[in-house]
């Protein structure tokens, strides 16, 4: 009776260790296979003429309130001014996709050029 027992509470290990392994297995493939999903998702959009861009929010006086931060080579960033930023996109640190165009007027703060949103999504990171 005990070597029954035994090799029950033995097989149950064995097959619970099988099955965490697989789940592990699965969830390593799916993260691959998201990530690829991104980067084309990403690309399709920079295709389209868009640029990945963060919101920045600043409580700085004489800084603007909103800006937003996008990628100029591999270490820079350059700051833009939206002028017509919607309130739903008003958080700080939000991925967004962007299509602008610059304005020529004076700047309303010292470190971003003013810019007109033409279009701008939410981007997942």
């Amino acid at each position: 009776m005990v070597l029954k027992v035994t090799f029950a509470i033995f097989s149950i290990f064995i097959l619970s260790c099988i099955s965490s392994q697989n789940k592990s297995q699965n969830l390593e493939t799916n993260s691959a296979a998201e990530i690829e999903a991104k980067k084309i998702a990403a690309e399709k959009m920079m295709d389209d003429g868009y640029l990945p861009g963060r919101i920045i929010y600043s409580d700085i006086v004489g800084d603007c309130e909103y800006t937003i931060q996008l990628k100029q080579g591999e270490r820079e960033f350059y700051y833009v001014d939206p002028i017509n930023l919607e309130e739903t996109f008003r958080r700080d640190n939000q991925t967004v996709w962007v299509k602008f165009n610059g304005l020529r007027r004076m700047n309303r703060c010292e470190n971003a050029a003013p810019v007109e949103l033409t279009e701008i999504k939410n981007r997942d990171e």
